[in-house]
């Protein structure tokens, strides 16, 4: 930036300037270099030096004496001496001289500034006087010379180099304040720039009769002076009385002087600001679902006995599981009854079986009824994604638990943390987890009276090492409870909500297949829709409806507008239900309906008379033969070009259980004995291990029994097609037939149903 100081102002690039007035320039003088330059080589030191010969020196002069300038230096009225210093300061070229390498010399300051940078010393120059010297290159110095000499003005540029004042940085950090002023602001702390060199503080005299004086009156002013200047007071007095003024001038102007409460005020302050933000640190890192890097404070995985209210008592439908669990619970109660007769405690029981059969349960009871500390962990609880994170929770989980032993852990879904080994080089450290499990549950060191409960679904996928005994001892099954178990279970659940003329043993039969967990879902669905109707208690009809909800889903409010499509639906429902009534082996039908239940527009509804435990041949038949009535109906009222898409399932079904019969059942005699894996249950890759001749005569087989079950549901329809034509029309004017409505049709009689409004 240039400033120009006189009337016509002119900027220059400073670029311009740069041969003439740069700091690093060559040494511009033709004059040998002053005694106070010292060079680091004495060899550079003599050949830099730079000596004026007589003979140039004369012819200079000679030069000089013939020059257009000397008339004009004459009007100075210089001396000779002067006059040829300024002509060899204008004549003097730029750049003779190579620039000195600052890494080899080393240069002590000089007298002046000219010295300094151009090498040129004052005694050279006598006609200068003390002060600040200025250097221009030639062209520039003729400029100046013939300026002052014709009395004509000149503009010259002047750099001012630039510079930032405390009031300029502070009002700088006040518009956009950093990172670290804010944070220091919020913590209230001063920021470092402000007050950063405070003035010297002004004594009391200062203040009373300088500042403070300027602003009272002038009587004030002389008695405030003469009171100060009282010789009779002691020096003591005087000082506070000075004190006293300045201290009593500022609480009038509204300023305060800063004591020791407010010190200890900013003190408090910034403590409260740093334990409140510790205090959400630690509650935010320490929470169970806060933060993937988050804190474990104490032990929080072990359950209080006391908060379980589960005993065995509530566990139905599983007594083989319940039985080997009350001997784990009789060894933790009464260890000595045991080990008098040599008998260790086992290390691990696995409880296996599928979703919602009573696992969890199972281990709730446990720990309701055990009477020693129980911990709890699920097995997606160890792993994070900071590596090492898993085996650290598996060392502090059974360190816990030897510090309270005898005692019992329980990890759920056991099969997300003890799922079989990997050698992926993707994930070298995935086995970590089940290696210290491994090792903590039979490792070198022995856990005494620590026993690990698991529950998995999974049990094809564990970890062989982890079966083995020594670990998981005992495996328990835990299946779908049998008749006499749903009969259990729904005694239980019914024996918590209101209910009344419910018959307990068909919704037995009917719910075959269904969980504990099912069963406890249909019996709270039945519950609610009672409130909604405004009912006082629960009913079959609830429960029934219920069932149908968990199996199909939601019913819609009526059937279908479409006539049409409901005449279809109701002759292929029809047909399902002729087949199965006249079919000897088929199970008992027990309701028939048109209104649409999820994805499908009808359902036929079966209940076994009895808990099957083996399938024969006939049975799977009928079955088949119940399938095939929808679309050989379909056919035989409406014709082979009217059938529709309603079949898809009926088909599906059908052919899955002719493949059974021929791949894996041997009820095929072209087949044979020999069982055939299902090529599409063989993972991610297919390999079919048969040759062609087998797979044709395999399918051959399958629409072989498919063809004859149709054949046969056709039969039956053409035989019976009187009493399939009344049932359709039953079904389109009561939407929903049960199993003593259909044998009344059957028979040819009348049904006392109401019809829907």
């Amino acid at each position: 930036m240039f400033s120009l100081q006189t009337h016509n102002q002119v900027l220059f690039h400073l670029s311009q300037f740069t041969s003439a007035l740069s700091s690093r320039g060559p040494n511009l003088s033709p004059l040998s270099v002053g005694p106070k330059s010292r060079s680091l080589n004495p060899r550079k030191q003599k050949k830099d030096d730079v000596n004026i010969c007589i003979d140039s020196f004369n012819e200079a002069l000679r030069n000089f004496s013939d020059s257009a300038f000397c008339d004009e230096l004459n009007k100075l009225k210089l001396t000779v001496p002067e006059k040829l210093s300024m002509y060899l300061v204008l004549s003097q070229p730029i750049s003779r001289y190579k620039v000195s390498w600052k890494w080899r010399e080393s240069y002590v300051s000089g007298d002046s500034f000219l010295e300094n940078k151009q090498g040129l010393q004052r005694r050279n120059l006598p006609y200068l006087k003390d002060g600040p010297l200025s250097f221009f290159s030639a062209n520039l110095s003729r400029r100046i010379v013939h300026s002052l000499l014709l009395d004509t003005p000149f503009v010259l540029g002047i750099q001012v180099r630039g510079f930032k004042t405390e009031r300029n940085v502070l009002a700088e950090q006040a518009r956009n304040p950093s990172l670290v002023v804010r944070l220091r602001k919020l913590l209230g702390f001063q920021s470092p720039l402000v007050n950063s060199t405070p003035p010297a503080p002004a004594s009391a005299e200062a203040v009373a009769v300088g500042h403070i004086s300027s602003s009272l009156p002038g009587g004030d002013v002389e008695r405030l002076k003469g009171i100060v200047a009282d010789e009779s007071l002691n020096p003591e007095e005087q000082q506070r009385m000075k004190v006293a003024f300045a201290e009593g001038y500022l609480a009038g102007s509204g300023q305060r002087v800063p004591g020791r409460t407010m010190k200890w005020l900013k003190i408090v302050q910034q403590l409260l600001t740093i334990v409140i933000f510790l205090a959400i640190f630690v509650s935010f890192m320490a929470s169970a679902s806060g933060s993937m890097f988050r804190i474990q404070l104490g032990n929080q995985v072990e359950v209080d006995p006391e908060e379980i209210h589960v005993t065995f008592d509530d566990v139905k439908g599983a007594d083989e599981a319940k039985q080997e669990l009350k001997d784990v619970v009789e060894f933790l109660r009464n260890p000595e009854k045991f080990s008098t007769l040599g008998g260790k405690l086992p290390k691990g029981v696995l409880l296996v079986g599928p979703p919602g059969t009573g696992k969890t349960l199972l281990a709730r009871a446990v720990a309701g009824e055990a009477g020693v500390p129980f911990f709890h962990a699920a097995g997606p609880e160890f792993d994070e994604i900071l590596v090492g994170q898993g085996a650290r929770r598996v060392r502090d989980l059974f360190k816990a638990a030897k510090d309270r032993a005898p005692c019992v852990i329980f990890i759920d879904e056991i099969d997300s943390v003890g799922a079989k080994r990997t050698n992926s080089v993707l994930h070298p450290y995935a086995n970590q987890t089940i290696n210290q499990l491994l090792s903590e549950m039979d490792g070198f060191h022995q856990n005494e009276g620590v026993i690990v409960l698991g529950a998995t679904n999974r049990r094809d996928d564990l970890d062989k090492a982890l079966l083995r005994p020594g670990r998981f001892d005992v495996e328990v099954n835990v299946p779908t409870p049998d008749y006499t178990g749903r009969k259990e279970i729904l005694d239980l659940y019914l024996g918590r909500v209101l209910s009344k003329d419910v018959d307990v043993e068909m919704l037995a039969r009917g719910t075959t297949g269904f969980t504990g967990a099912d069963l406890e879902n249909m019996v709270n669905q039945a519950a609610l829709r009672a409130a909604i109707d405004g009912a006082d208690s629960v009913t079959m009809k609830h429960l029934e409806n219920a069932r149908d909800k968990v199996l199909m889903g939601p019913e819609r409010k009526s059937r279908i507008p479409d006539e049409e499509a409901n005449t279809i639906t109701a002759y292929h429902e029809g047909g399902h239900a002729v087949v199965a009534y006249y079919t000897k082996d088929s199970h008992p039908l027990h309701k028939v309906t048109i209104i649409p239940r999820g994805p499908s527009l009808g359902h036929t509804a079966y209940i076994p008379e009895k808990e099957r435990y083996h399938v024969t041949k006939a049975q799977l038949l009928a079955m088949m033969d119940t399938m095939m009535g929808g679309r050989a109906a379909e056919e035989l009222v409406f014709g082979p070009d009217r059938i529709t898409s309603g079949a898809s399932s009926d088909l599906k079904q059908a052919t899955s259980i002719a493949t059974h019969m021929v791949r894996e059942w041997g009820m095929s005699e072209r087949v044979g004995l020999r069982t055939h894996a299902d090529p599409s249950n063989a993972g991610f890759v297919a390999v079919n291990d048969l040759s062609p001749g087998t797979t044709d005569v395999i399918d051959s087989e399958i629409k072989r029994l498919l063809s004859e079950s149709y054949e046969r549901a056709k039969t039956i329809l053409r035989t019976h097609q009187k009493e399939h034509k009344m049932l359709a029309e039953a079904l389109l004017k009561y939407e929903t037939l049960d199993a003593d409505d259909i044998r009344a049709i059957m028979k040819g009689k009348e049904t006392d149903k109401t019809q829907p409004v």
